[in-house]
């Protein structure tokens, strides 16, 4: 069972929001407050009526309904004009492979897309009996301007129209979040979850018999019963009855609220950030294998290099038979997972994937995942070039023709090297981002030409090339001398060369140091036409 559709209205800032998920791997990326985690958040809420660790009917908070039609609401209603009160909906479309029986009971049309399928759906609305009662309220100029959640009920129904309860799913989701920071020392209820989980029942009863055990021998102790005897003496002046100091052995005191997990000896809560992130993941991760979806909330969250490659590979290996969903900021969790499972969420809320990207540009990337395709995927305009000299005099000419550097205007120049132009050029293609390269010509413009053929300019593509065809000048530096004189490049330099090719070896063998003088000098100089096309 996996899901094969989500569709989200009125979620925070989702509104109108549908995404297709892959059976296997989902890579959710977008640039911060575009809905990444509102996602996980809205898929947990419709798989177990739970958000945050709580049933929703007790958890229902004014700020989980989308602020745009709220406001749209309240304006309306002080207008004396007539639309729907704010909602959330949230739908699940399942895909049934097995074909079972407990799915066949989630199986119909009543949906959005009215899609015969299995499925969940969630619906918070305004109570019938309230609707009038919201009116009013909402026409109170002198209340806050928010939905009353007091006026709200929560639907939870299959696809064929029935309610369902938790009990009666045949399947679940495991939300992993490691991203919230404890501020607090005492026993982690998260921490004794997931140990919970990966404990089978009987250990886990082991584990609580002896717990029990622990907390009635804790009156044997002689300091204890020394301080029960003084107590009960003193209690005598109240009541009849003996008072004592006692381990709770109610069921409420359990030994997920009273112990805690401790790292070569040290409480959990003191270890390292990122040792408690790899020992949240994997044991969640263990626990879980039950759970047809999987949800990892940014999973780089406080990790090294090496240990985020360590726990890309176990997520590879040990979840190959879930659904997995993860949200990340990271090149390298995007690219070792596989680029080609990226769900690309735009600040306009509509999503955008890689379909038909090319075996080898995918395996490239999970084989190099260093480079950082993130930024691609991200930026309002890509400029991709060869090395840091070249990206250093990108943005000077840039900052020289429009008065600020390019991320300023949301143009991200990025240095991925010459064999990666064409693995980025295809991304760029089939998300049809706004990207282009810049790149030497090498003394060999037919075979550019050929390699890039598609990109050239007067194609009909976003996605472009630009080069010098001058084969005399293969390079940026000669390029650089072709359009300034021997006299200004001395002057900028600070050398006092009277042959351009003295200059010219000099540059070659000092490339950065050369590109980082060029940028922060105040002498004014051209850019070669190729890179003076690229920035317009």
């Amino acid at each position: 069972m996996h899901i094969k559709r989500v569709y989200i209205d009125g979620f925070k800032r989702l509104t109108d929001f549908d995404l297709e998920l892959n059976p296997a791997l989902n890579i959710i990326v977008g640039d911060n407050e575009t809905g990444k985690t509102s996602v996980l958040e809205a898929i947990s809420l419709v798989l177990s009526r739970q958000h945050a660790g709580r049933y929703i009917d007790y958890a229902l908070d004014p700020y989980l309904f989308n602020a745009a039609k709220v406001a749209e609401y309240i304006a309306a209603v002080r207008d004396d004009k007539v639309i729907p009160p704010p909602r959330i909906l949230i739908e699940a479309y399942l895909c049934d492979d097995s074909h079972s029986a407990e799915l066949a009971r989630l199986k119909g049309t009543n949906n959005t897309k009215s899609d015969n399928c299995p499925g969940l759906s969630l619906l918070i609305e305004v109570a019938p009996d309230y609707v009038e009662e919201l009116k009013k309220y909402v026409k109170d100029s002198s209340n806050p301007e928010m939905v009353p959640v007091e006026y709200y009920m929560v639907s939870w129904r299959s696809f064929a129209g029935n309610g369902v309860t938790a009990r009666n799913l045949p399947f679940k989701a495991t939300m992993i979040d490691t991203t919230v920071a404890r501020v607090y020392r005492g026993p982690s209820k998260y921490v004794a979850q997931i140990v919970s989980d990966v404990l089978s029942e009987e250990k886990r009863r082991e584990l609580s018999l002896a717990y029990k055990k622990l907390r009635h021998r804790f009156t044997e102790e002689s300091g204890v019963a020394a301080i029960n005897t003084y107590l009960e003496d003193q209690g005598k002046l109240a009541t009849r009855k003996k008072l004592t100091v006692q381990m709770d052995m109610s069921s409420r005191s359990g030994w997920d609220s009273a112990i805690t997990a401790h790292v070569d000896d040290l409480p959990f809560d003191c270890a390292g950030k990122g040792e408690q992130c790899r020992i949240h993941m994997r044991l969640a991760i263990a626990g879980a294998v039950k759970s047809p979806v999987l949800l990892i909330e940014e999973p780089e969250n406080h990790l090294s290099h090496s240990n985020m490659n360590t726990l890309m590979e176990g997520i590879a290996q040990q979840c190959v038979n879930q659904q997995v969903i993860v949200t990340t900021h990271s090149a390298f969790v995007l690219n070792k997972l596989g680029i080609d499972n990226l769900k690309l969420i735009s600040p306009s809320g509509k999503t955008a994937t890689i379909a038909g990207l090319k075996p080898d540009t995918k395996d490239y990337f999970m084989r190099l995942p260093g480079y950082d395709t993130l930024r691609l995927v991200l930026s309002k305009r890509s400029i991709l070039v060869e090395g840091p000299s070249d990206e250093l005099i990108v943005q000077r000419a840039y900052k020289d023709k429009h008065g600020k550097l390019p991320l300023e205007d949301g143009v991200d120049v990025i240095s991925v090297g010459s064999l990666a132009f064409k693995r980025f050029l295809e991304i760029a293609t089939l998300l049809d981002l706004d990207a282009c390269v810049v790149t030497d010509n090498d003394k060999d413009v037919a075979a550019l030409e050929a390699k890039y053929k598609d990109y050239l300019a007067g194609t009909d593509n976003k996605v472009r090339i630009f080069y010098d065809n001058d084969a005399s000048c293969p390079t940026l530096e000669p390029q650089l001398l072709k359009v300034n004189s021997l006299e200004v490049l001395n002057r900028i330099l600070g050398t006092t060369y009277a042959e351009e090719t003295a200059l010219l070896a000099h540059m070659g063998k000092n490339k950065t140091d050369c590109a980082l003088m060029m940028f922060k000098t105040s002498e004014k100089w051209a850019p070669p036409d190729y890179i003076a096309h690229a920035i317009k």
